[in-house]
């Protein structure tokens, strides 16, 4: 959003400090209104070639991303196989590059623990996901005129004109589990994508959301006894 300074996007990422110290960046695109910043922790890529944001070569995408994917070494290998050329040893390349060839279709191939959004020059869209079993952390704010999103809800904190008021029920969960089930927080403008789920944002909106992975259902089957007795 045009609301947005390039300053309060520096202010959120100076928020996400502690979970990356080794590495920042931002990125804006001002015919879209689009900004994204990252703080990284070098595990992966050592070297700037892990660098994020990370653009693609042909700048058509633009990579977020918290997380590990585990599978990364065989996807990379098809992805070579296909002609698509490396410049460094990041999964955060591997899974940009797959985003490019197979679209929202590649949450179904990740193994690993992740969150992230991609922003599609092409679809002019933001795409954001989250692991299966929401280990990676992921809070979005759909406003009238912004949507902004982070892994911690501080980091929204400077992106916002109002955090909206208290939500109760949830303010309740956390009081008694510890944590706050299903995707309440404790403002009623935030929420957090749930684990599983996928997002499309287009101009500010969410134009779909929805779950790519459910949990498999146990089902035990026994078979029916008659007696004639």
């Amino acid at each position: 959003s045009k609301t947005i300074t390039t300053e309060e996007l520096d202010i959120a990422r100076k928020c996400l400090s502690h979970r990356g110290p080794d590495d920042s960046g931002l990125t804006e695109n001002s015919e879209y209104l689009v900004g994204l910043t990252q703080t990284r922790l070098s595990i992966q890529e050592l070297s700037k070639a892990g660098h994020q944001p990370m653009r693609s070569d042909d700048g058509n995408a633009v990579l977020v991303f918290n997380g590990e994917i585990y599978n990364f070494r065989e996807l990379r290998a098809e992805l070579e196989l296909e002609g698509v050329q490396f410049r460094g040893n990041s999964d955060t390349e591997v899974l940009l590059n797959l985003y490019q060839a197979q679209g929202a279709e590649i949450l179904s191939r990740l193994n690993g623990i992740f969150s992230f959004a991609i922003w599609d020059e092409v679809e002019k869209k933001l795409f954001l996901a989250r692991d299966a079993l929401g280990v990676k952390p992921l809070y979005y704010a759909a406003l009238e005129d912004r949507f902004v999103f982070a892994s911690e809800i501080k980091a929204l904190t400077p992106l916002m004109p109002v955090l909206g008021n208290l939500d109760e029920e949830a303010l309740d969960r956390y009081m008694t589990y510890l944590w706050c089930p299903g995707d309440g927080t404790p403002s009623q403008l935030i929420r957090k994508l749930l684990p599983g789920q996928a997002m499309w944002v287009k101009a500010g909106q969410i134009e779909r959301s929805w779950k790519w992975y459910r949990l498999p259902i146990a089902r035990v089957k026994t078979k029916a006894r008659f007696s004639t007795e």
